[in-house]
């Protein structure tokens, strides 16, 4: 296979790989939802945020080691083995001792326990690194694709089996541990590379400090995401914690599946046309098209987010549903950070991407400080959106230089197709009023033909020349696309617009 041929095949293998996987997690999260009383899903939600702190700093770095050396070493691989057990060794030492007692008396009693079983992840989890990385390293990621959907799946069944048979909270918890306990036992079979007793911390040092330098950034990206959870927590209880994960879990499964996928790709893109000096018109090409596409997406959803709640949660999530329109309302300008920030890592300029990071958290922190207190769930999410659409613009503002673009021209990008989408989102809402009464079945399809019309209408009439644009932009952001034979009825409309034959200008 060659160099191109496999690279390709694993990038597709990994975009399947985590479209599968989280997928699955949110079918089982959906079953036990219905199954599990409120009060456990937001321990849960709660507890696990310290989790995901933990994990960070017991995988900081290794990957990118493992991944970079020249020739596989078995000793340094070993010593990044052991050297990530202690980590995560320490990490549950802190979480058990320190972070339970904390939680128990002021979250709420009994979260201890439950740490203290959800705290093995870290070692399970600290144990799969080296493998993993040694996978990734020989592109094989069908290997890690496939045996990590294996064990979403067998823990997904443990979890409902466990939630039918009144398990409550330990349900959930078995879930996770199973799932990253699977995950690792087949891992370390795929990779066929086991750990020795003997070791040699010969190069500890640096390994931990570049770790940990990386652990930085990706911890102040976690907690951006998940302070609300510890917020709401603090101040409101369980409940409202399980309230706003309910509609979250909807939302970030969404994103998951339409904007990840386009980080990676647009990462690679841009780091070519960084080469070539077109890093700033490939940002507006890549920003003006996705935005044709993805903007629609999810602000349909935010219109369809009460019918959707019900159907896949049940009926007694109301609140969850208003979190998940807010949190889809506020996903444009989520998608453009995104983007942003995979042109700044093209830009190399780490140093203002590590700065947009703390200045996210910093603001979240202090918006959920206000609002969380004083104004309850619901609008705490609507604070946090309109932070997300003001913080886009103050990093569009810092990054403008270092991209090669002006603000202007980025709003004059996705202006048409944010502007559409907003219309479309008022006219769904409308609707929607006028079919309360009908079945949630009926209302859905009904729901989603008028946004495809009303969407359609705005940027094929309204803001027509924007979106041949954006299709013209495409095709000279990513190439291949440039391969496909278009047909017949868009080279007569791209003819009729006299845009056919030329490239789009920067400014439309």
């Amino acid at each position: 296979m060659t160099s191109h041929r496999r690279f390709v095949t694993s990038v597709a293998w990994s975009m399947l790989g985590n479209a599968a996987n989280n997928l699955v997690g949110f079918a089982v999260f959906a079953v036990i939802v219905r199954l599990v009383d409120p009060t456990a899903i937001g321990v849960l939600a709660f507890a696990v945020v310290f989790v995901d702190m933990g994990k960070i700093f017991v995988s900081a770095g290794v990957p990118d080691l493992i991944v970079r050396q020249k020739e596989w070493s078995d000793d340094y691989a070993n010593m990044c083995f052991w050297l990530n057990m202690l980590v995560g060794a320490l990490s549950a030492l802190v979480v058990v001792f320190i972070v339970g007692p904390l939680a128990d008396a002021n979250f709420a009693a009994g979260t201890t326990p439950i740490l203290a079983v959800l705290a093995s992840c870290f070692l399970i989890d600290a144990a799969r690194v080296v493998p993993e990385s040694r996978l990734r390293r020989e592109f094989n990621f069908r290997a890690l694709a496939r045996r990590g959907l294996i064990a979403n799946v067998l823990s997904g069944v443990l979890g409902i089996g466990m939630a039918l048979t009144g398990w409550g909270i330990w349900a959930l918890v078995a879930q996770r541990v199973s799932s990253s306990l699977l995950t690792t036992l087949f891992t370390l079979a795929a990779a066929g590379w086991f750990p020795r007793l003997k070791v040699s911390f010969e190069g500890a040092g640096a390994a931990a400090a570049h770790g940990f330098g990386l652990a930085g950034a990706a911890l102040l990206r976690l907690l951006t995401a998940r302070l609300p959870d510890l917020m709401l927590g603090l101040f409101l209880g369980p409940v409202s914690v399980a309230m706003y994960r309910v509609g979250a879990r909807g939302f970030e499964a969404l994103f998951q599946l339409a904007v990840h996928p386009v980080g990676s790709v647009s990462l690679s893109s841009f780091a070519r046309k960084e080469h070539e000096g077109t890093l700033g018109r490939a940002y507006l090409s890549t920003l003006r098209a996705l935005s044709v596409l993805i903007f629609p997406l999810f602000l349909g959803a935010a219109a369809l987010s009460g019918q959707f709640v019900a159907l896949i949660f049940g009926p007694n999530w109301d609140e969850s549903a208003v979190v998940m329109a807010i949190l889809c309302a506020a996903a444009p300008a989520a998608m453009a950070s995104a983007l942003l920030h995979a042109a700044l890592s093209a830009a190399h300029n780490t140093k203002l991407i590590f700065f947009l990071f703390a200045v996210s958290a910093g603001s979240t922190l202090l918006v959920l400080l206000v609002s969380v207190p004083f104004f309850g769930l619901v609008w705490s999410a609507a604070a946090l959106a309109a932070r997300t659409y003001l913080g886009i613009v103050f990093s569009t503002i810092l990054a403008a230089k270092s991209i090669g673009v002006t603000p202007p021209q980025a709003l004059r990008a996705a202006l048409p197709s944010l502007v559409s989408s907003w219309v479309m989102l008022g006219a769904l809402l409308a609707l929607a009023t006028v079919l309360h009464n009908q079945h949630i079945l009926v209302q859905i399809p009904l729901l989603v033909a008028a946004g495809i019309v009303v969407y359609a209408f705005m940027m094929g009439v309204i803001f027509r020349r924007s979106t041949v644009a954006a299709l013209s932009g495409a095709s000279e952001i990513f190439p291949q696309l440039a391969k496909l034979h278009p047909p017949a009825a868009w080279t007569k409309f791209l003819g009729r617009t006299g845009l056919r034959g030329r490239k789009a200008g920067l400014g439309r």
